[in-house]
């Protein structure tokens, strides 16, 4: 014996659906669907938001960081350059 598929058998559709119209188990349906994908990117929203928090909480920590290092550089040539000023020739030669 041969068996064949659903799609064989002449005019078996789906149950719950008619041709034409939506129906109001098909709007339902629909309906199901549609609060699914808005829940799927409501998640999607709340997580770039917390990629976007967390990114710029890292920008603010690296402009912090790095203005302690200008001051501190800057600090250091400030330093440097009051210590290298030119003062009074010393003897380099000694004498006996």
């Amino acid at each position: 014996m041969i068996t064949k598929g659903v799609s064989h058998i002449g005019g078996i559709r789906n149950i719950q659906s008619r041709p034409g119209q939506i129906t109001e188990s098909g709007g339902l349906l629909k309906m199901h669907q549609l609060a699914v994908e808005k829940e799927s990117l409501l998640k999607k929203l709340a997580w770039i938001k917390g990629q976007k928090d967390q990114t710029e909480k890292r920008l603010s920590e690296i402009a912090l960081t790095m203005q302690a290092i200008e001051k501190r550089t800057e600090h250091i040539a400030k330093r440097e350059s009051l210590s290298s000023t030119p003062t009074q020739f010393r003897n380099a030669f000694i004498e006996y």
